[in-house]
């Protein structure tokens, strides 16, 4: 085989192989670093959320213990005074709460 055509024969079509071969691979590594560079900006997103609800959470959980014990507190009173002078005194409670909230809101009229 001369040279000439070893070089038509064999060599160009492997270089353009090799050329189309190395293309193909440019645009997927720029694929995969593009992939990349957003995945990693939706996992450091997602970690923010994430915090922002293990905050969230912490806060929820406190406010509900102390609402436990609220309740257990509540409910001995009902134990002891009866339901009824409790409920009573909670509607006391409220009508003078509302009495107060209208004579604010007349107050601020004026």
């Amino acid at each position: 085989m001369t040279a000439k055509s070893y070089k038509s024969k064999v060599a160009e079509p492997l270089i353009k192989r090799l050329k189309s071969l190395i293309k193909t691979l440019m645009v997927r590594c720029f694929q995969a670093i593009d992939d990349y560079q957003r995945l990693n900006q939706t996992n450091a997103s997602l970690y923010r959320s994430n915090e922002r609800l293990k905050s969230q959470n912490k806060q929820l959980t406190s406010d509900n213990n102390r609402l436990r014990e609220e309740i257990k507190d509540y409910k001995l009173l009902r134990k002891v005074f009866g339901s009824r002078q409790i409920d009573s005194l909670l509607e006391q409670a409220r009508q003078s709460k509302q009495r107060g909230t209208r004579f604010r809101n007349k107050e601020n009229e004026r």
